[in-house]
């Protein structure tokens, strides 16, 4: 699968958005990063209390699901920016030997249907995250640990309009790059 560099077609517009698509994935995938060493330091934290003060941190299994979620989402349009989800390409790899331009529209069209899964993602989450949010809906334990499940909600949303936006724009580059041939 090609980075947004090699998928370059050209077209200031198209080239302008995709790096600047790439730029903000490349912010997202660091916020996931923090909150990995963020997590490792809360579960570290809590064997200690365990271990040395027999008082566990509260929440801990609850704030380690909720982060876990909440790391896909922000990691995985990057991932797909930088061309790194995995998948078959045995076929495209062919193919692209052979015709490269008729690769790279095969290739477009499965973008495109990558796009179209996302956007039933996030059209069937969407009222999730409105009643998380507007019910103020909460994960835990009452009287031990409690916390609102909106905002995991929200980063699911926007991790998945990210990579629909990079979905989306992979296709109308190797698009371009079918009809105009790569430079």
């Amino acid at each position: 699968m090609a980075t947004t560099e090699e998928l370059r077609t050209g077209l200031r517009p198209l080239d302008a958005l995709a790096l600047l698509l790439d730029r903000v994935t490349a912010a997202a995938s660091a916020l996931g990063t923090a909150l990995i060493l963020g997590v490792m330091a809360l579960i570290a934290a809590d064997v200690v209390g365990r271990f040395f003060l027999g008082r566990p941190i509260a929440g801990v299994p609850e704030m380690v699901a909720m982060s876990i979620l909440a790391i896909v989402f922000l990691q995985i349009a990057n991932t797909l920016a930088r061309g790194k989800l995995t998948r078959s390409d045995a076929v495209l790899k062919a193919l692209r030997a052979r015709a490269p331009r008729l690769a790279d529209a095969l290739d477009a069209l499965l973008h495109g249907a990558g796009a179209g899964l996302i956007y039933v993602l996030i059209t069937a989450f969407h009222p999730l995250f409105l009643r998380s949010y507007g019910r103020g809906q909460m994960i835990g334990t009452v009287g031990q640990f409690m916390a609102p499940i909106w905002p995991v909600h929200a980063i699911v949303l926007a991790g998945s309009a990210l990579m629909f936006a990079v979905f989306v724009l992979r296709a109308l580059s190797l698009g371009v790059l079918a009809v105009r041939g790569r430079p």
